[in-house]
Formats: structure tokens, C-alpha cells, sequence
């Protein structure tokens, strides 16, 4: 029974000698020193991924290019070409050959504009009395007008005429993701660009993300930089619309900031269409915990352009007008903003787990002393 009595005895000191010598050993994350690297590779015996802490100066702020979320190559137009529309199969076309009523209605004058029109054929093509057939498919109403007035002047005298279209069947384009009215658009021979496209599908809902706008045109795909053009004037990415493009606008899911550690609300924060800053974001998250936060270490993760290279952006706040430099310092989509906890927080916290079996120990060797 004494032998029992000392080990406990020992084993109780050498806990507590163990918990002096190893305070910095606690529960939970923490970052510290300057190049690190994370646990190995099994296949290569490699670090999977080496961190290098970079200390926020203006400097830095300076040389950091804030990078849009894209999918595809970006969408510039710089010269706006003269836009006609081209007829299809399917369209209907109204011919008007004025002083010529047999001409213009010739299935009669009751019906209306769509019925007594010429539907252009699958091969493209119309029949129109006293010239047969015409092929019209990728032609303008102004070509066509031009070769019936030709044509016509071997039967009518200084025929004049006017074709439209009065029903634009032959071409769509679609409008997806988050507007509130998604669905297909007809082309007609009024220009449509992604600006007005997303007017006409009831523009954006809340939820949509300007940088993640994305154009599908054959076999090739755009990022629209709608942020761009509507804030800053920038129209050489709004696009002209054609037959079969997909307009699609993405969710605000991805373009997101992840603030953790020692503030008082751990919160994920969507990025809005406009920047988000590190202030900014602590702001959100209610503030640095200043009872429990070491000040010292406010860190922003961010996986770099390089494989295995992660950047880790300190900031030292212990000094309440370095705040002003985190307004300065632009999130990126993704970004995690971590605020260390104090040495003594650290502590406390390893002392709060330790403590019960200390106690534990010390209550059975009480037990075993009576």
C-alpha cells in the first residue's frame, strides 16, 4: 500500500513538472515562427506543404493584386461592330408592296400579321408570288427587300416595298443561375447584351456573385466581368448576345472568408460585390476577444499561386492603429483570418483540461492515505 501511495505521489509531481515545462503545449491551433512546414508527404517523404508568415507593411499591401474568381478566359470586346439581325428558319416575315394589296395579303386582308406573313422554311427559303422561291436563312430584311424590289420590276413598276420580322422564331439564348426570372430569350433585331439580358430575366437576386459571370458560346467559355461594367464603366466586357449562348450567373458560395480564433463571433462572411478588408472582417466577427487574443498574431491564410505554398499574412494589432493598415489589406475569396490566443489564455486552457485528473490523482491518494 505505500509503494501504491508513492507511485501516485510521484506520477501527480511529474504531471504537474511536466505541465511547467511544456505551457506552450495546449489544446487547439495556434501559428507561431516564421517558415514551418505541414505533416509529410507519404508517397514522397516530403513536406506536403511548407507556410511562410509575411508581416503586413504598406509594402506588401502595395505589391498584392486582389485576384476575381474566374473559370474561363476573360470576355473583352474592344470595337463595337454595327449589329443586324440575320433571318432563320422559322421566323415569319411581313412583305408590304405598297399599292399592291394581292402582293402583300394575298391569303387575305382578315388576318392578322403573323398568319399572312411568309415562314421561312427549314431550307431557309419563302415563296413569294411572281418570283418563287427565295432563300432568305442568314440574310438581313434590307438584302431581301433589295433583291424582291430587282426582281419585282420585271412585273410591277417601280415596285416598293418594306420587309420586317414580325415573329423572331429561328433564335435563343438563355439566361441561368441567379436572376429571378431564368429562362430562354428570343434574338431579335434589337441588340441584346449581358446587361440588358440580366434586366430582362428580372435582373440579379441578392445571393449573385458580379465575378463569377459566366458566357457559354459553342464550344468556348467567358468570364463576364460584370463587376467591372457595372461599377466602374468598363464596357468592353458587356457582350452582344447571340443565337445559343448561356448566360450564367453563379451563386455567391465559393467567394467566402473564414474568421476563427480569438474574436468574439467566429463567423464565415460571403463577400459582397464590394472588397472585403482584414478590419473589415474582424468587425464583422464582433472584435478580437482583447481578454483572451494575443494582438500580435492576427494571421490571414492564403493558399498562394505556387504548389505546396501557403502564405500566412501577420498582422500586429497590439497597437490599436495598426487597425488602419488592416484597412488597407484586401481579403481574397477563401481567406482565413485567425487571431491567436494569448500565452496565458494558452495556459489557463492547458491548466482547465490538466487540472481534473490532477485532482483525480490527488483525491485517490487521499483514499489510499486513510
Amino acid at each position: 500500500m505505500m509503494y501504491a501511495r508513492h507511485c501516485l505521489r510521484i506520477t501527480w509531481q511529474a504531471m504537474l513538472l511536466l505541465s511547467l515545462a511544456n505551457c506552450t503545449a495546449v489544446p487547439g491551433t495556434n501559428i507561431s515562427g516564421n517558415t514551418f512546414a505541414l505533416p509529410l508527404d507519404l508517397k514522397s517523404s516530403k513536406p506536403a506543404a511548407e507556410a511562410v508568415v509575411i508581416r503586413i507593411t504598406p509594402a506588401v499591401i502595395d505589391g498584392l493584386i486582389p485576384a476575381p474568381l474566374m473559370h474561363a478566359k476573360l470576355w473583352r470586346e474592344h470595337e463595337k461592330s454595327i449589329y443586324d439581325y440575320r433571318i432563320g428558319a422559322g421566323d415569319v416575315l411581313s412583305i408590304v408592296v405598297w399599292d399592291h394589296p394581292e402582293l402583300t395579303a394575298p391569303f387575305g386582308s382578315f388576318n392578322n400579321v403573323q398568319e399572312q406573313g411568309n415562314v421561312v422554311r427549314e431550307d431557309g427559303s419563302i415563296f413569294y408570288p411572281f418570283v418563287g422561291k427565295v432563300m432568305v436563312a442568314g440574310r438581313t430584311a434590307r438584302s431581301i427587300q433589295e433583291e424582291l424590289s430587282v426582281k419585282l420590276a420585271e412585273f410591277i413598276e417601280s415596285p416598293q416595298l418594306d420587309v420586317r420580322v414580325v415573329n423572331y422564331r429561328s433564335q435563343r439564348y438563355f439566361v441561368t443561375g441567379l436572376v429571378s426570372r431564368p429562362g430562354t430569350f428570343p434574338v431579335t433585331d434589337v441588340p441584346v447584351r449581358v446587361v440588358e439580358a440580366i434586366g430582362m430575366a428580372g435582373g440579379l437576386l441578392p445571393a449573385a456573385d458580379l465575378f463569377d459571370v459566366t458566357l457559354s458560346r459553342g464550344d468556348e467559355s467567358f468570364n463576364i466581368p460584370l463587376f467591372d461594367t457595372l461599377y466602374n464603366g468598363d464596357l468592353s466586357g458587356n457582350a452582344l448576345l447571340q443565337n445559343g449562348d448561356v448566360l450564367h450567373i453563379a451563386p455567391n458560395e465559393l467567394r467566402r472568408v473564414f474568421v476563427m480564433g480569438e474574436v468574439t463571433r467566429p463567423v464565415t462572411l460571403p463577400m459582397t460585390n464590394r472588397s472585403m478588408t482584414l478590419t473589415q472582417a474582424l468587425g464583422e466577427a464582433g472584435g478580437i476577444a482583447e481578454t483572451r487574443a494575443d494582438g500580435r498574431g492576427v494571421y490571414v491564410v492564403r493558399d498562394s499561386d505556387y504548389d505546396g505554398i501557403i502564405d500566412v499574412y501577420q498582422l500586429d494589432v497590439s497597437e490599436a492603429w495598426a487597425l488602419a493598415l488592416g484597412d488597407k489589406f484586401i481579403l481574397q475569396p477563401r481567406d482565413i483570418v485567425y487571431v491567436s490566443a494569448a500565452p496565458i489564455t494558452r495556459w489557463n486552457r492547458w491548466v482547465s483540461n490538466v487540472l481534473p485528473s490532477l485532482q483525480g490523482l490527488y483525491n485517490l491518494d487521499r483514499i489510499n492515505t486513510q
